[in-house]
């Protein structure tokens, strides 16, 4: 099994996503043996009924156990030990000190690409510890996350395609000794092991928990996909020169108000979603769209099919960094789930939101960016980023 074999594998699955949205059709859409469900109105059931429509990861699992996959009490009693943390970290008054962190990093970066990108993780990885009164080792931190998006990544490549027995006892060796390296690391912070301490002692009714799985799969959800969308804004900038000016302006007048600014990042969040897909587990029998679902059976929820459904976009296939119905708030909210919905929705979207809106205004304000082309190139390892080598070129302003 080659690297590339897994990227090409995995590529194509989102590849097949793009290729079935933007249409209107009454053929069953499928990826593999799984039925795809992308319109609004059936997503949003499906993922406001958890107790049908379960979340299964599969071999995901093997890296541990979170909020993020699980389900019932479990999920709720995991849910409330971080959830404060993370609304306490994105509220309003937290704005300038988020901006700050972000501005610190990018002034220190090189006027590179991958300069940029290792500056904005590690902000963000600065802004997730300090929700949890923590200060991270970056770059041994780093490392850590860059480990857990490869096994990942392998992780779910063999939810797809069945493993041979020593494939799967690898996959799962990486799995459980990246999670006992962040404990190394955890354990040698008095702070850290504190937190961890707490994490436990929050969560003594849940069978066999470990707070370093919980805190590992929470720093990486939350790290990988805010950072994962700055590039793609970056990505979309240097991709046109007039709307990365205005961008500039707006951003440049110190307006209390963004609204093209905040256009642009809904815009590469509709067309680039950070998760472009989910995966569930019917529950009981049922039946939806007219198709019966019987109980086990797994779905796939295409959020880029959500997000680019003709009934509910206009010409929803094109990336529009004016588009109307976010410059005129009047998209139907069902059809915009970066974030998810409902009872299960991402916990930490507002201090993504957050995080985002900020970092771009850091970023616009110190860089320029330009493309030799327009050809989107991603990268997908249970979160959507652009393609390492990107075309994109960097000057500092």
């Amino acid at each position: 099994m080659q690297q590339s074999q897994i990227e090409d594998v995995l590529n194509g699955l989102v590849y097949a996503l793009y290729a079935q949205s933007g249409e209107q059709s009454d053929v069953e859409k499928r990826v593999g043996n799984l039925q795809v469900f992308d319109h609004p109105e059936a997503v949003d059931r499906i993922v406001k009924a958890p107790a049908l429509f379960r979340k299964n990861f599969s071999m995901i699992s093997a890296l541990g156990y979170s909020r993020f996959n699980t389900n019932d009490e479990d999920w709720a009693a995991r849910r409330d030990i971080t959830q404060d943390a993370y609304l306490a970290a994105a509220k309003p008054a937290q704005q300038n000190a988020v901006l700050d962190v972000y501005t610190a990093r990018l002034s220190q970066s090189d006027a590179t690409l991958a300069g940029i990108q290792k500056a904005l993780f590690a902000a963000s990885l600065t802004i997730f510890y300090r929700a949890f009164n923590l200060v991270p080792d970056i770059a041994s931190t780093i490392a850590l996350i860059d480990r857990v998006r490869e096994v990942l990544r392998r992780l779910q490549y063999f939810s797809w395609v069945a493993p041979t027995t020593s494939e799967r006892d690898s996959a799962i060796g990486e799995a459980r000794q990246v999670v006992a390296d962040f404990a190394r690391q955890l354990a040698a912070d008095p702070r850290a092991a504190a937190e961890m301490a707490r994490f436990a002692d929050r969560a003594k009714d849940i069978d066999g928990f470990s707070p370093v799985e919980e805190f590992v799969m929470n720093a990486f959800a939350g790290v990988e996909t805010t950072v994962a969308t700055i590039l793609w804004v970056i990505d979309r900038l240097g991709a046109n020169a007039k709307v990365q000016q205005r961008v500039q302006d707006e951003i440049d007048g110190n307006a209390a108000e963004t609204p093209f600014t905040d256009c642009i990042v809904n815009e590469t969040m509709r067309y680039l979603p950070p998760i472009p897909f989910l995966v569930r587990e019917v529950g009981a029998e049922t039946s939806l769209e007219g198709r019966r679902l019987g109980r086990g059976q797994l779905i796939l929820l295409s959020v880029v099919g959500v997000h680019q459904h003709p009934a509910f976009w206009s010409d929803p296939r094109t990336f529009d960094a004016s588009r109307r119905e976010f410059i005129e708030d009047t998209y139907d909210r069902r059809a915009f789930i970066p974030f998810l919905t409902g009872p299960r929705m991402c916990g930490g979207a507002r201090l993504g939101r957050l995080e985002v809106k900020e970092a771009v205004r850091a970023v616009v304000r110190q860089f320029t960016f330009s493309r030799a082309d327009d050809v989107i190139r991603f990268d997908y390892a249970l979160a959507l980023r652009p393609a390492a080598g990107s075309s994109v070129g960097v000057a500092r302003r």
